[in-house]
């Protein structure tokens, strides 16, 4: 017996093995702080600031030395350049935020039996019940900039059943990457890395390139356009500070003293920032042209800089340098297709991280014996809701096409519309236009004029019964606010139009001539059935010659 399915039956004398101490421990500790508390005094890397004074030479050496093992001064950088540059922290918020707005639910292994829904179903609800659990996607994505990301569980139990009550964010210069390059390892600084405890981190690692780990994150291909970037605005920012200012230049007699020379530069300077100073007898300050030149150069070093920060992020520019001259509405649909494509993949790769590290620790510690290949996934709902105004006009019309079956389940899910529960109330059309009396009546007469082979007088007997029908149903106050509901639904003017109709054949091509809308589609069936009763009630009241009864059936069924 493995020690969850032990722990789940809960028997005093597992409990006290060591064994199930030390389990109980760490599902109720925290493996962080112990590793902390083992160090006493640690440097804390995080509050190292590489980008101090970075250049080309010390990022290569920053990038380099994170590949022989020391990851520290690298995540660090890392760590700078979200906070010292807007634009890429503003690229990299709207990139995590992108996946906060999608829907997720936890499904059930393929060919699942009702034991297994039910426990996806349990899951779901244990995964919704984690606190803030939007903060713990967005912590979880911040593995696209750096590599891997890891949050530390707190478990707690409630009865028989374990849940994650919430995810603490762990600095990433906690972690320690082992020789594979692969396998992360919680370390402290001074005592030797040791391996995570089971169930009690959901790590994250995020591929924005093939290769090692260390090699994986965003970051490493964003930070030589960041420095650049800074040389740029530092230059810019001094030539800003000089311009239109003239050039002073002190001349000094010969002999001067150190002092004295320092006392002229210290004049001069004071005289280019605060127009005025003073200078030792003897010497004197010349005023040349004043600096010239734009800030064009520099600008278009930020500008370039910037763009290839935007396309590496989201992969496109349209959403941060839109100008008038390329910001098109084609291209702004590619540049949708794209971010969507990084959006799904930043989605599909979470969602795995989720299956291994929270569903299956779930699993395993509440469901012991279920095989982790039964156990469910969890999946982003990445789908992309269709026209509703065409798939409204176009159904309609293929529900009309011989053999076509088109499914209600399939519909939903195109348009992103839930199917409603059984006791969920549902939205039909606003007029139920055909009358249930009506309705009776119809098919009371269709059934009589298909009953030919009946006795002459059973035959009259049902006609008559179904015209006072007819006219029972036509007759009360229900049919009556019907039709004017449908006037209102259908507009005046066309209301007119067929009032105006003097056959029927007019007023059908009045309808169809009439401009196709919502409405009249919302109609469709109701005016159908509309039709049919008025072609019936003519087939009734027609008698312009006397013909034999069984003559007559045989006309009016040929009608119907």
């Amino acid at each position: 017996m493995s020690f969850y399915a032990a722990l789940k039956q809960m028997p005093s004398a597992l409990m006290s093995t060591p064994i199930a101490q030390k389990q109980l421990k760490r599902l109720l500790g925290s493996q962080v702080r112990e590793v902390d508390e083992r160090a006493h005094i640690w440097e804390r890397p995080e509050l190292s600031h590489p980008a101090v004074g970075l250049t080309p030479a010390k990022l290569h050496q920053l990038l380099t030395g994170a590949e022989s093992g020391n990851i520290n001064d690298m995540l660090a950088l890392f760590e700078d350049m979200e906070e010292r540059d807007g634009h890429i922290f503003a690229e990299l918020d709207k990139r995590k935020r992108s996946l906060l707005s999608l829907d997720w639910h936890i499904t059930p292994p393929e060919g699942a039996s009702a034991a297994e829904k039910q426990q996806a179903a349990m899951i779901s609800e244990l995964m919704r019940a984690i606190n803030d659990f939007d903060m713990v996607i967005k912590d979880a994505l911040d593995a696209i900039g750096k590599g891997f990301s890891g949050q530390e569980i707190n478990w707690v139990r409630d009865g028989a059943t374990w849940y994650a009550e919430s995810l603490d964010f762990v600095i990433p210069q906690k972690f320690v990457i082992a020789s594979d390059n692969k396998t992360l390892m919680l370390g402290n600084g001074m005592d030797a890395p040791e391996p995570l405890w089971e169930h009690m981190f959901l790590m994250h690692t995020h591929k924005a390139k093939s290769g090692y780990l260390v090699r994986g994150g965003l970051h490493r291909i964003l930070a030589w356009p960041y420095v650049f970037k800074n040389y740029s605005v530092r230059d810019l920012a001094e030539f800003l500070e000089i311009y239109g200012l003239p050039m002073r230049l002190g001349t000094y007699p010969a002999g001067a003293t150190d002092d004295e020379k320092y006392t002229l530069l210290r004049a001069v300077m004071e005289i280019g920032h605060r127009a005025a100073g003073i200078v030792p007898q003897g010497m004197q300050i010349d005023f040349k042209e004043a600096a010239k030149g734009n800030s064009d150069p520099f600008e278009s070093m930020i500008k370039w800089c910037e763009l290839t920060q935007s396309k590496a992020i989201l992969g496109g520019t349209l959403t941060t340098q839109a100008d008038g001259a390329s910001s098109t509405n084609a291209l702004g649909s590619i540049h949708e297709v794209a971010r969507l494509e990084i959006r799904n993949s930043d989605a599909k790769q979470l969602a795995s991280s989720f299956s291994r590290d929270l569903v299956a620790s779930l699993m395993r510690i509440n469901y012991p014996s279920v095989h982790p290949r039964r156990y469910p996934k969890f999946v982003f709902d990445l789908s992309e809701p269709e026209d509703i105004t065409t798939f409204s006009e176009a159904i309609p019309k293929l529900a009309a096409v011989d053999g076509m079956r088109i499914g209600a389940d399939w519909l939903h899910g195109k348009l992103n519309i839930p199917m409603a529960g059984e006791d969920e109330a549902i939205v039909t059309t606003r007029n139920s236009i055909m009358p249930t009396a009506l309705t009776a009546a119809l098919s009371a007469h269709r059934a009589a004029l298909a009953a030919k082979d009946s006795p002459v007088a059973t035959e009259r007997a049902n006609i008559h019964a179904a015209e006072r029908g007819i006219d029972e149903a036509t007759a009360n106050d229900g049919y009556t606010q019907n039709i004017t509901g449908m006037s209102a639904t259908l507009g005046q003017a066309l209301v007119d139009k067929l009032t105006a109709a003097s056959s029927y054949d007019e007023a059908l091509g009045l309808l169809m001539s009439a401009e196709p809308n919502v409405a009249v589609d919302e109609l469709a069936a109701n005016l159908e059935q509309y039709l049919t009763a008025a072609g019936l009630w003519g087939a009734l009241h027609r008698q312009s010659e006397p013909q034999p009864l069984d003559q007559t059936l045989d006309n009016q069924s040929g009608d119907v």
